[in-house]
């Protein structure tokens, strides 16, 4: 059974009283689905996303630029599988920022994957069924047509000088903390020292959470809403083994994935390895504060992932 959700802000009733909404659907702790608060039919019009503390506040204010500003202008006529969401507008209630999107109806995979310990069976997304790791693929393959010359100075964009800067402090907080030992950070720091960080300023515009969890699988299985827009211009590959990285509790699907990105990408594989480093650092430092017992897994799990990218043979026998 799944655990009950952490309690809503207590101001959500005002604001969905203020907006004339009833909610239909708890999807996340601040992500609701809802329709007119008059309105008998069960299926949900509108997606509420809530940012109710500064740091979801700011991502959310970012994430509705993006949707009302990037999204619109992007040529979705070359997509085979994508299908964007679509923003409705946006406001602020007694300290509660909100975001109204369109509903999407379909099968959510945002049930069948968590780093939770305690929910075993959808766990780094075990059981997830293989089929979506050619979905993703296809989802890839649409984001890459995508024109990043014209994205606006907001859109984040990928640096790695910056991204190495952080990686200086934090790695030394999970040194400190037990979590990592000195050496391997020392051998990464090695590693990373020697790139060219031009070669890491992005290549493609993406949600910035490029994995299943973020899937609507619309009905007729043919096409995939990607929601959640909180990234930007990354490198490709980082996009990629980021999905790869977060689906390790369903080891089938990532060879069907691997496979995949071998088939209709040009494979470099220590740009592949740098991407994996990358992804897997920022998840394990992403979860370093939380509960051992909640996340304690997830957490090994990425850091177990860092240190075996260091070995590019490693890297090599995921795409063999």
């Amino acid at each position: 059974m799944e655990p009950a959700l952490p309690p809503l802000h207590p101001r959500i009733p005002a604001l969905f009283e203020h907006l004339k909404l009833r909610i239909v659907d708890v999807i996340k702790w601040n992500v609701l689905a809802c329709t007119e608060v008059d309105n008998p039919d069960p299926q949900a019009k509108w997606i509420i996303k809530l940012g109710v503390d500064e740091r979801k506040s700011e991502g959310l204010a970012y994430e509705t630029r993006v949707l009302r500003e990037v999204l619109p202008t992007v040529d979705q006529s070359e997509f085979e599988r994508l299908v964007l969401p679509e923003y409705v507008d946006d406001g602020l209630f007694e300290g509660i920022h909100w975001l109204r999107t369109i509903n999407i109806p379909g099968k959510r995979l945002v049930y069948q994957w968590s780093e939770l310990a305690y929910k075993p069976e959808v766990l780094g997304g075990a059981g997830m069924d293989q089929d979506i790791a050619r979905l993703a693929i296809d989802v890839l393959r649409d984001l890459r047509t995508v024109d990043i010359s014209s994205m606006p100075a907001f859109v984040r964009r990928f640096n790695f000088s910056k991204w190495l800067e952080e990686f200086r402090y934090r790695s030394g907080l999970l040194v400190g903390g037990g979590f990592m030992e000195k050496a391997t950070v020392e051998g990464a720091l090695e590693l990373f020292s020697s790139k060219r960080n031009v070669r890491y300023e992005g290549s493609m515009f993406t949600n910035g959470d490029f994995y299943p969890r973020n899937f609507i699988i619309l009905p007729g299985g043919e096409k995939v809403a990607l929601v959640d827009w909180v990234g930007g211009v990354d490198p490709w590959e980082f996009v990629a083994m980021r999905a790869w990285l977060l689906m390790w509790g369903s080891p089938r699907w990532q060879i069907e994935y691997a496979r995949g990105i071998k088939r209709h990408f040009p494979v470099d594989l220590e740009e592949m390895r740098i991407g994996m480093l990358v992804g897997a650092f920022d998840m394990a430092y992403r979860w370093h504060e939380e509960p051992e017992e909640s996340v304690g897994f997830a957490r090994t799990q990425m850091l177990a992932y860092f240190r075996r990218c260091l070995d590019i043979s490693y890297v090599n026998s995921v795409f063999t």
